[in-house]
């Protein structure tokens, strides 16, 4: 066990690079989630600042500005498509509405009655549009002999519900538990690896000394003897390091583990972890330049986190960028993390996606592995 010893002992000449990624993890992990349980159980809208032009100036265009003034800052603009884009960039408005001077024909028989523009770096844009949308609705239902009802509208759209939440509180809780496990399980891929390729990729680069490639050489030691050494030093520190993120979950949230499937989040990360470790072998065994691994390291981590839904959800990524995130094994974790299951049973698709990269990952690092040996 010669080359396992060896191994572990340059991991622990590179305890600092694994301490500082790991506390900035927790930091993070901290920070992120020190607000998620005290999270509202009802929608809260959020007031807007709307730019709008009334060309109509019908006591229906008014009407509808009176209702959206009641959620929004309604703010007067230029009716010039480049002069509202430039303050919607600037931030002035998030969103304007142009009203047409056939705003009242339009409405009667029902097509497009309004240009609305929206900021896309703004979610919540969208729900000025459901606005817009239940305010036409509401006013074609009461259009009759060629007039509206405005009363009517206004009676019904000032017409609130109230609701009472039976354990709402318990529900709330459990939700931010769970949120907090999702995010910080989410996060903890992307340290995963970048802390995966970059250290053991450092400790892998030692293998290449003239000196140590020459004793190997001239020693009687079998190519799969080396390489299983190899590879049970990079499972110890892989393994240590992933305990790291198990305990520290642990630690910070012992009293709320029972309100999560936390079983779910334990199984994922170990395969999720072991994928990784095959991926680390095999870019090991491609490159021993410690400048291409570092690279690696954070444009793996980063580039993958960021298509997969570490970063940004999953539901808010386009078609096309999921489907070159179902190439990692990323995607299927976060998909894990993201689900509510029964059984581990209803993930077994996705824990098979990360065992299936594992080995693809392992086969072809053993075949480059075997053609470094050769040369």
């Amino acid at each position: 066990m010669t080359v396992y010893k060896y191994f572990t002992k340059i991991a622990l000449k590179n305890r600092g690079i694994i301490l500082s990624y790991i506390f900035i993890f927790f930091l993070i992990s901290l920070i992120n989630g020190s607000n998620i349980t005290e999270r509202e159980a009802s929608f809260v809208p959020v007031e807007l600042n709307v730019g709008i032009v009334d060309n109509s100036n019908s006591q229906l265009s008014q009407s509808l500005k009176d209702y959206l003034g009641k959620s929004h800052n309604l703010i007067e603009i230029v009716d010039d498509e480049e002069v509202i884009r430039e303050q919607m960039f600037l931030e002035v408005v998030n969103a304007a509405i142009i009203i047409p001077e056939e705003f009242d024909q339009k409405v009667s028989r029902q097509e497009e009655a309004i240009e609305l523009y929206r900021d896309d770096r703004r979610a919540e844009s969208i729900q000025l549009q459901n606005q817009v949308n239940k305010f036409l609705t509401f006013v074609n239902a009461t259009y009759e002999d060629g007039e509206f009802n405005l009363a009517e509208v206004k009676l019904a759209l000032d017409e609130e519900v109230k609701i009472e939440l039976i354990g709402a509180e318990e529900k709330v809780d459990n939700y931010g538990v769970a949120a907090w496990f999702k995010i910080y399980y989410n996060f903890a891929s992307y340290i995963i690896i970048a802390i995966y390729i970059a250290v053991i990729g450092v400790i892998m680069s030692d293998f290449t000394n003239k000196n140590i490639a020459d004793r190997m050489k001239m020693a009687s030691k079998k190519f799969f003897t080396f390489n299983m050494e190899i590879y049970l030093g990079q499972l110890t520190v892989a393994a240590l390091i992933t305990l790291v993120f198990i305990l520290g979950s642990v630690g910070i949230k012992w009293r709320d583990i029972g309100g999560v499937n936390f079983s779910k989040h334990l199984i994922n990360i170990i395969v999720f972890s072991f994928s990784i470790l095959c991926l680390t072998f095999l870019i090991n065994n491609i490159t021993r330049n410690k400048f291409v691994i570092n690279g690696l390291s954070t444009a793996l981590a980063l580039g993958v986190s960021f298509i997969s839904g570490v970063m940004v959800p999953q539901q808010f990524l386009g078609d096309k960028v999921l489907a070159i995130a179902k190439f990692f094994p990323t995607y299927y974790y976060v998909r894990i993390n993201d689900m509510n299951i029964n059984s581990l049973l209803d993930i077994r698709y996705e824990l098979s996606m990360q065992l299936l990269f594992a080995l693809a990952f392992l086969l072809m690092g053993l075949y480059f592995s075997k053609v470094r040996q050769r040369v």
